[in-house]
This record gives structure tokens, sequence and C-alpha cells, in this order.
């Protein structure tokens, strides 16, 4: 009679794939068949002795050694320090006068006291402000000043630096002269374009009478182009769309 041959496990491969309640359980066969248990597979006679080793480990407390004084540094002690006497001062006491000396004395690499020059400069806020403002205001006249020589036509005329010191007086005369043949010229120029401006407005509005008229005599209506309008001031220009207040 033949011997008994365990069973041997199938590939997972090689089995076909179906529901999940229909597959054949190889690992229960196996144990069953053989009597082998995996390695990943807990023991349960070591569960309980491992948690007792645990739980004895744990409750065991860390040893602490204590320190010997011959390996302990002056800066700590084996004694609480005082805090009383943290704040003593060691040698006679200071009086009133080597306190003044020392509130006045300059020490390297430290602000000035109290009571001199640099201390005053320093945190004065009037010298500031009057550092600040002349600053702002020597570069605003010089950005004026480049500006005016710039535009000008009459910058021959106007004195030189060597002049301003020599006859300073002179020379912020005649440079006031220069400056109003500079507000006339300007003016000037301002004026025609302002009435070439106007004459312009009024051509066109001529121009668009007589458009007018030539309709009402030839019996047709005189109809504006709606892409243009014409303003307040007589000018007429484009109309222009918004989406959603953006120019198109």
């Amino acid at each position: 009679m033949a011997a008994f041959q365990p069973l041997q496990p199938i590939s997972r491969f090689l089995l076909p794939r179906g529901p999940l309640l229909l597959r054949p359980q190889t690992r229960l066969l196996m144990q069953h068949a053989t009597g082998l248990r995996h390695a990943s597979t807990p023991a349960k006679g070591l569960s309980a002795e491992f948690l007792r080793r645990k739980a004895a480990q744990q409750q065991k407390a860390t040893p602490v050694i204590p320190q010997p004084d011959i390996y302990r540094p002056p800066s700590h002690g084996s004694r609480k320090p005082n805090r009383n006497l943290e704040n003593r001062i060691y040698g006679p006491p200071v009086s009133e006068e080597d306190k003044k000396r020392m509130a006045t004395k300059k020490y390297p690499n430290m602000m000035s006291p109290e009571g001199s020059f640099s201390f005053w400069f320093l945190h004065d806020r009037g010298i500031h402000m009057w550092i600040t403002l002349g600053i702002l205001v020597t570069l605003s006249i010089a950005a004026w000043y480049m500006d005016f020589l710039s535009r000008t036509i009459y910058a021959e005329l106007l004195p030189t630096r060597r002049d301003f010191v020599r006859h300073p007086y002179d020379t912020t005369k005649r440079f006031i002269e220069v400056y109003k043949m500079h507000m006339e010229y300007t003016s000037q120029l301002y004026t025609q374009q302002r009435l070439k401006k106007a004459e312009d407005v009024d051509k066109r509005r001529q121009y668009r009478l007589e458009r007018q008229r030539e309709a009402e005599l030839k019996g047709e209506e005189y109809v504006e182009d709606p892409r243009y309008y014409v303003g307040e001031d007589g000018v007429r220009r484009r109309r222009v769309k918004r989406w959603f207040g953006i120019w198109e």
C-alpha cells in the first residue's frame, strides 16, 4: 500500500483568478498538511515571556553616577551660588565725583558720553532735520537749474561761476533778467500754441457747417459719423468703446 504523501502547494500564478471567496487557501492547506510554521508567524509561547522581559526592563531606572569633586570645574561649585553677592563691588565705595567722571569719560570703541559734542551731534533732532532739509533743497535747486539750462535759448547770456564769485550782486541781477526773458519767450510760445489750437477748432466748425449747408441745398440729410463726436472744446474725437471699464 502506498504511503501517504502530503499535498504540494500549487503556485499562485498557475491558479485561475476568480472570486475571493472561491480562491483556494493554499497557506492554510500547507499549515495543516505539513505542520510547518513560517518565520513571519509569531510564536504563541514566546509572546508572554517577551512582554514580561520588556516590562521588567522598563521598570529599571537609569543609573546615575555621581561626579567626583576632583573633576568639578571652578565655575560650577558643588554649593549653590549666593545671589546676594552677585552685585557686590570689591574695593572702596564709588563717590559722586567718580560717577560724574566715569559718565563723561570717553572709552574706546564705545558711544560718546553725555555732554560731549559728538553725543549732541548724534542725538539732536534739530541738527539732523536741518541737514536733511538742506540737502533736499540743494538737490531741488540743482535739478531746477539744470532743467532751466536745457530749455532756455538764452544760455549764452547767463553769467559764469567765476563772475558769481567775483561779483555776486551783479551776477544775481543779470540772472534774474535772463530768467525774465526766458519766461516771456515761453509765454509767447504757449500763447501761439493756444491761438493755433483755437483757430483749428474754428476751421473744423466752419467745415462742418459748410457740409450741412451743402446737404440742405441738395435736399439730403446730413448724418455725422457715429464713430466720432465733438467735445466741449470743439475738437472732433473718435469714440472709444469700453469693456468692463477697460479701454478697447
